[in-house]
């Protein structure tokens, strides 16, 4: 581990306190994945005394436990161990409660490759819901009910996607149902109040992965891809002509696991080439022709991509 890293964690455990490497930090380390200078990591001290501990701190999150530590080059966020009470905007908890229990905190994560804890200066590792087992196998599992994780932060189908993309990773049939379960008519599920820059952000980090396709195939399927991407969802069962292998929306899909994976605006490009398909397809001797199709699908990408906030220097 890297020494800044160490630095912190040593700190936090003077007198006797508890501080443990967790989330994607642990996850990534078990898959061999590379570090980016950033880390997470949980501790018994409570905010306030985080703070007091090191000489450069940015408060992110105090009200929910959460500031972040500089050292060096690298950037740790460090979280006081916490249980939560409702989410009632379907983002953040209302209340937390601080626990000197790694394992309650543990219990509030989203996945469980997501919810291990790893100490490394005393090489222990807690996990409690079988989060490693989970990486060996490629299986994605909730923490808990699915159902109760996503309605806590409407935003975590989109991340199972992600997962499912980045990590090359399989849902298992119980986060598969209740993705479908979120995707019914009437379920009264908030993903459409997601607020459009998270969204944005989780599909950008999805077009990092090798192949995007898994992840959105994957929201097809729950009947959730409607709700983020209308356009590119209703390309789905569109013919096109004998030149083609695939229907318009397996074809972008496709194209998009194609282009390189270090340009996101290539790969956004190349997700959306052929979204104005469907409004001007037209069968001619019995071939579909779709004439004009690049001007109409300009401008609905652009409308697509300005809703998901991204900067007018990269629709353009």
């Amino acid at each position: 581990w890297p020494a800044p890293v160490l630095a912190v964690l040593a700190r936090l455990r003077e007198g006797g306190h508890q501080a443990y490497l967790v989330g994607g930090t642990v996850r990534d380390a078990l898959l061999g994945r590379e570090g980016s200078g950033t880390a997470d990591v949980s501790t018994d001290l409570s905010p306030d005394d985080v703070v007091r501990r090191f000489a450069h701190v940015v408060p992110t999150g105090l009200r929910h436990g959460t500031v972040t530590i500089v050292e060096g080059e690298w950037a740790v966020e460090c979280t006081t161990f916490r249980r939560e009470g409702a989410y009632g905007d379907a983002r953040r908890p209302d209340r937390v409660e601080f626990t000197d229990d790694p394992e309650a905190d543990l219990g509030r994560r989203d996945l469980t490759v997501n919810a291990m804890a790893w100490d490394p200066l005393a090489c222990v590792l807690l996990d409690p819901h079988g989060g490693a087992i989970d990486l060996e196998r490629r299986v994605l599992r909730a923490v808990g009910d699915p159902l109760a994780r996503f309605r806590e932060d409407a935003l975590r189908p989109l991340r199972v996607a992600r997962f499912t993309a980045t990590l090359e990773m399989e849902p298992d049939e119980t986060l598969r149902r209740a993705l479908a379960a979120l995707g019914a008519p009437g379920s009264g599920y908030a993903g459409a109040a997601v607020a459009a820059e998270r969204v944005r952000d989780e599909l950008e980090r999805m077009l990092r992965a090798g192949r995007p396709s898994r992840g959105f195939e994957l929201l097809r399927e729950a009947g959730l891809l409607t709700l983020w991407l209308p356009e590119l969802a209703r390309c789905r069962g569109v013919p096109q002509n004998r030149f083609h292998a695939h229907d318009v929306y397996f074809h972008s899909l496709y194209t998009c696991d194609e282009a390189p994976r270090g340009k996101p605006d290539v790969r956004w490009a190349a997700l959306l080439h052929d979204i104005g398909k469907p409004d001007t397809r037209v069968e001619r001797q019995g071939e579909g022709t779709f004439y004009n199709h690049q001007f109409v699908g300009a401008q609905l990408a652009d409308r697509l991509l300005e809703r998901l906030r991204l900067p007018l220097a990269r629709r353009a």
